[in-house]
């Protein structure tokens, strides 16, 4: 063993038996006996010679429940739980303001939502590829190439349309709204 742990098994035990020293003494406090507190009375009270109150004049200082009666609270107090604020009360609404109000109501209602739009277009025209009568464009979106021909379906949300030497149409399908794809020089930046 070495002297750390010993030292450390040392500080253990002598803690250890300051812990039992210290229960014993506590149990030793707690045998003392307290007489119970008895209520005060005017007269003096003849003690028994253990100390204890003689018992038939301590049930005459004992006051009687039925004596009491029921509680009886004011109307007048108020909710007992009702909440209370320090901010002033609003002023009453005139029957101009409720007018006015309600004309606004019916101003939001009649109102119609605005309508959906389509999102922009997150495509990028990489090139097409013609082979007879059938062009395939190859797209690309959020690092995912795609390859469509006239009338196929992206990603079940936009269908190919037609293709042309300046632009690409595609068909948002949600909402079907068709939408236009420019077709531009990568290198010159020049529109095709």
């Amino acid at each position: 063993m070495d002297p750390a742990e010993k030292k450390r098994k040392t500080i253990i035990g002598i803690a250890l038996a300051a812990t039992l020293i210290a229960v014993v003494m506590v149990e030793d406090d707690e045998e003392t006996i307290i007489d119970p507190v008895q209520p005060v009375d005017s007269k003096k009270t003849t003690r028994s010679p253990a100390g204890r109150v003689n018992t038939q004049e301590a049930k005459h200082d004992y006051l009687d429940i039925e004596k009491l009666g029921q509680r009886k609270f004011d109307p007048q107090a108020g909710e007992l739980f009702a909440s209370t604020s320090w901010a002033p009360k609003p002023p009453p609404i005139t029957p101009q303001q409720q007018a006015i109000m309600e004309q606004q109501r019916r101003a939001q209602v009649k109102t119609p939502p605005p309508a959906p739009t389509p999102p922009p277009l997150q495509f990028t025209y990489l090139g097409k590829a013609i082979e007879g009568n059938r062009t395939w464009v190859f797209l690309t979106q959020n690092d995912e190439n795609y390859i469509a021909r006239i009338g196929e379906k992206i990603d079940e949300q936009y269908r190919l349309d037609t293709i042309s030497e300046e632009s690409v149409t595609l068909t948002y399908l949600p909402l079907n709204a068709k939408q236009i794809l420019p077709i531009t020089d990568k290198q010159t930046g020049n529109f095709r």
